[in-house]
This record gives C-alpha cells, structure tokens and sequence, in this order.
C-alpha cells in the first residue's frame, strides 16, 4: 500500500533522512521506497529552501548534519519538520568505508571516490586503515565518517528527532532479529504520523543485497577485520564516540 493517499493532507510536511555514509542508507531507503516515498538526494548540509518545489511524497536525503537553519527551525516547534538519523556502530563503518574507498574496489559513484583511491593506493592496508581511524584527512572536502559521528551527536541527543539504528533495522538475515526490524519500522511511521502503513510487508522487504554500495551487510564484522592494535588505537581516539552512540567499546589486553 502506497502513503500518497495519507500525506496529501499534509502538504507543508518536509522530511529530511540523515544517512551517515555506510550506515546501511540503502535499508531505510527502502523502508521509504516501499511506502511510496521518493528521495531527493543533497550532497552537502541541507537547508530549508532545499525543501522548495518538492513532491508530497518526496523527502530530502543527505549524509550531512544539516545547517544551522534546519536545526533552528526544529528547535522553534516546526511541527511540519521531521527529521530522521540514521546511524551504525562507527567501527563498523570504518570497515564499511576502508572496503568501499579502497583502491581495489572497482566501484566508484562519485569523482571524489575515484580520485582518492589513486592516493589510496600508496599505502598499504594497515597504513590505510590507520589513516582512516586517526582521521588524517588528506583534502578539506574529504568525508571521514567519524568526523561525521562527532558533528552529528547534535541529531542523535535532540529528542524532536527519531534516531535510526543500522542493528535494529538489518533484520535476522543481517544478525539482528525481526522483532526489531518491525519495531523499528513502525517507529519511523508512527514518527512520520502516517497510519495504514502495512509495516510487517515492509519489514520483510528492507534487506536487499542489489545496492551498489552493498558488501556485508552485517553487525559486528568489524571484529573480523580490526587487529586487536586497531581495535585499542580506536578505542584510545574514538572510545567516547562509541559510548555516547550507545555501543560498548571492545575490551583489548594492554599487551598487543
């Protein structure tokens, strides 16, 4: 069943997803696809004229806190604005990112993504991989994901917006269950207030292997990957990010 029906009631409604890069976007887009939404994607911070000359049953999508102006407005009780974060264990999405940045991946969508991974390509994996959790950024323009974290802590405390968790949202064919999944689901309809959403059909069609961005798709791979010198050397910069975001971090003997 589609939302067109349910939201043409409310024209002055403006969504905006928050999807921090490698965060499983693909997931909650579906959610949205499958409802009879349709995003229109922002490259940068968005701001409220963005939301100009939109669809009823489109929404903004960006993996950028957005500006000053959204936040604002928010905060001033706009009760047409909703806006939903969608987020991941940061260690996850480090591996997430190493893979989908690094030289041997043959898939690049943007410009910027092939043209850092020739600069990529002079390191090696543990060098690259270090590069990544220190956040040593090579250009202004490079998008860190844990740079991100730290910028989008002012979503993730804000009550007036609903907080996405990659963990709830996978379902059992990505490690977490479907009892969640469902929850989860529910929650972003009922955030959206939007009835006669069909949300167990929906639940049961989020995970999808198709997406270009696509590896794993599960929780806790990192484990796999991170050496035990990573995974201390992440806790040491980045332990308060994990904490903060609800995660635990990993418990490393000093001797490595």
């Amino acid at each position: 069943m589609k939302v067109g029906r349910f939201i043409k009631g409310r024209p002055g409604k403006k969504i905006l997803l928050v999807s921090l890069q490698k965060c499983g976007t693909h997931l909650i887009r579906n959610v949205m696809k499958e409802a009879g939404f349709e995003d229109v994607g922002v490259g940068r911070p968005c701001t409220m004229s963005d939301f100009e000359g939109l669809k009823s049953n489109q929404y903004l999508i960006s993996s950028f806190t957005p500006s000053d102006e959204v936040q604002m407005c928010l905060e001033e009780g706009n009760r047409q604005l909703y806006i939903i974060f969608n987020f991941r264990d940061p260690r996850d999405v480090l591996v997430s990112w190493f893979y989908w940045l690094h030289p041997g991946n043959p898939k690049s969508i943007h410009l910027h993504h092939a043209y850092m991974k020739k600069v990529y390509s002079h390191f090696t994996d543990e060098q690259l991989m270090d590069i990544f959790i220190r956040v040593d950024k090579f250009r202004d323009a490079e998008y860190n994901p844990l740079e991100r974290f730290k910028l989008s802590r002012v979503l993730y405390f804000h009550p007036r917006i609903l907080n996405v968790r990659f963990e709830d949202l996978i379902g059992s064919r990505g490690g977490g269950t479907d009892e969640k999944q469902m929850k989860t689901v529910a929650d972003i309809f009922a955030y959206l207030e939007m009835d006669g959403i069909d949300t167990q059909l929906i639940a049961g069609r989020v995970f999808n292997k198709s997406s270009v961005t696509f590896r794993k798709g599960t929780i806790g791979d990192y484990r796999n990957v991170l050496s035990s010198a990573q995974i201390k050397l992440f806790n040491e910069l980045h332990g308060d990010i994990i904490r903060q975001y609800g995660y635990e971090p990993d418990h490393i003997d000093d001797q490595i």
